[in-house]
C-alpha cells in the first residue's frame, strides 16, 4: 500500500496544502487538495473519496474534484463518511447555491457520484483489496480516523482531534500495523485554543503516545501555519523515537 501525502498542513497557505492523502491512486483520504496537487489524468483514476468530518479543510476540493470528473468513460466516485458528514455536504456544499447539487448529476457513463454511508464504528471491504475500519475521535463535530489495511500491513490513519481513547485501543489490537498519523495543531502556550476547538498540542500528544504500544513509526499531522517551528521544537523534546514530522510530498510504503 503506497500512500503519497497530498497536503498535510492544518490551514492554508503557500506551500502548505490541506489535509488529502492518496493510497495506490485510487483512494482518497480526506478532500482538501485533490485537485491542486493532482493533474487531471490522476482525478480521473480515483474510485472513492473517504471523508474523517465536514470541516472545510478536509472537504474543500471535493467539488471542484467532482467538476472535473465530467469526462467520457469516469467511472462514477464513491463518496464514503458518516451519514452526518454526508449531509453537511449535502445542505451546505452541493446545494445549488454554493455549489451545484452533484448527488443527482449524470455523466455520459453514469452516475457522477455516489454518497455511501459509513458510520463511525464500521467496516468494510472497499475497492476488492482495503479494509477500512472506522474509528470515532473527539472532535467539534462527528469525525472518524481511519484503519485501512490490506494483506501487506494497516496504517492507521487519523485526521483531527483532541485526548481520545478508542483510536489507542484499536492501535493496540492490530497486529499488522506499520505506522499512526496523529494530529499536533497548536503548541501548548496555546492549550486553551486546542482545547476549544479539539484539537492535540505536544503535551497532550506526549500523554496520547503513552497509550501506544506498538514500536511503529507516528506521522504528526496538521500543524497549524505560523506554528511549525514552535511545534517541532515542543515535538522533538518530548523524546519518542516513534515520531515522524509528517511533510507535503511524502511517500508511506505501507507493508
Amino acid at each position: 500500500m503506497r500512500v503519497h501525502v497530498l497536503g498535510c498542513s492544518g490551514g492554508s497557505a503557500p506551500r502548505r496544502e490541506l489535509t488529502s492523502y492518496l493510497i495506490d491512486d485510487v483512494l482518497a483520504v480526506d478532500a482538501g487538495a485533490l485537485t491542486t496537487t493532482l493533474e487531471l489524468d490522476a482525478q480521473q483514476r480515483l474510485r472513492m473519496v473517504l471523508l474523517s468530518h465536514g470541516h472545510m479543510d478536509h472537504i474543500w476540493s471535493l467539488p471542484l474534484f467532482l467538476a472535473n470528473r465530467f469526462q467520457d468513460g469516469t467511472l462514477t466516485c464513491a463518496i464514503r463518511a458518516s451519514g452526518y458528514t454526508l449531509e453537511t455536504l449535502a445542505t451546505h456544499q452541493m446545494n445549488d447555491r454554493v455549489w451545484p447539487d452533484f448527488t443527482r448529476a449524470m455523466t455520459m457513463t453514469g452516475p457522477l457520484m455516489a454518497f455511501q454511508p459509513l458510520e463511525a464504528g464500521e467496516q468494510a471491504t472497499v475497492l476488492k483489496r482495503y479494509r477500512v475500519t472506522t474509528i470515532p475521535v473527539d472532535h467539534t463535530v462527528p469525525c472518524q480516523a481511519h484503519l485501512i489495511e490490506t494483506d501487506e500491513g494497516a496504517l492507521l490513519l487519523g485526521t483531527d482531534t483532541h485526548v481520545t481513547e478508542r483510536f489507542w485501543e484499536v492501535a493496540n489490537r492490530t497486529p499488522n500495523l506499520k505506522a499512526a498519523v496523529v494530529e499536533c495543531s497548536f503548541p501548548d502556550a496555546y492549550a486553551d485554543l486546542a482545547f476549544r476547538s479539539k484539537h492535540l498540542t505536544p503535551r497532550l500528544l506526549g500523554e496520547e503516545l503513552k497509550k501506544l504500544k506498538a514500536d511503529v513509526p507516528v506521522h504528526i499531522t496538521h500543524m497549524k501555519p505560523g506554528y511549525e517551528g514552535a511545534l517541532l521544537r515542543e515535538i522533538n523534546a518530548l523524546g519518542d523515537s516513534r515520531i515522524r514530522p509528517l511533510h507535503q510530498g511524502d511517500v508511506l510504503e505501507i507493508g
